[in-house]
């Protein structure tokens, strides 16, 4: 029982952080998109970071958009307890990290007045990268199911 109900809090915490985490990415891949399909000065967007996504290019906000997505659905195939959880996390990490080092390597990310110091993003995909290890914890515990497709 208690094996059971650590699970299930675990899994909960889970899907609360990695929510809180999708809420954060989609607001960022909606002012890349306002800013490259929109109007971002009327949006109230801040201007060092319009300059940055002004130099972006395409698989640039594709990564942003796609991050932010794969997070939201995580979340929701978590909570859900579906097993294309794993992966959709998974590829959720991969893509925002590809968006982290490219940003990070540009000169412009650092003249960005809202970017977050070193130790943060590191701190920040430290805890991402941790919650894929409880992810993976959580499948092999038996908390989100292993296969995608159960044979009956």
């Amino acid at each position: 029982m208690t094996a059971n109900l650590f699970l299930l809090a675990a899994r909960w915490v889970l899907v609360l952080a990695i929510g809180a985490w999708a809420y954060n990415q989609l607001s960022s891949a909606a002012n890349v998109l306002a800013i490259k399909f929109g109007d971002a000065v009327s949006a109230g967007i801040d201007p060092s970071l319009i300059i940055i996504v002004e130099a972006m290019g395409p698989f640039l906000v594709v990564l942003t958009v796609a991050n932010a997505i794969c997070y939201a659905a995580s979340t929701v195939l978590l909570a859900a307890r579906f097993s294309a959880a794993l992966p959709v996390y998974a590829a959720a990490v991969a893509f925002d990290l590809t968006g982290w080092v490219v940003y990070s390597s540009d000169s412009n990310y650092d003249f960005w007045a809202a970017s977050t110091p070193a130790p943060a993003d590191w701190i920040a995909n430290s805890l991402l990268l941790a919650g894929l290890i409880v992810m993976i914890i959580l499948r092999q515990a038996g908390a989100i199911p292993r296969h995608m497709i159960q044979n009956r």
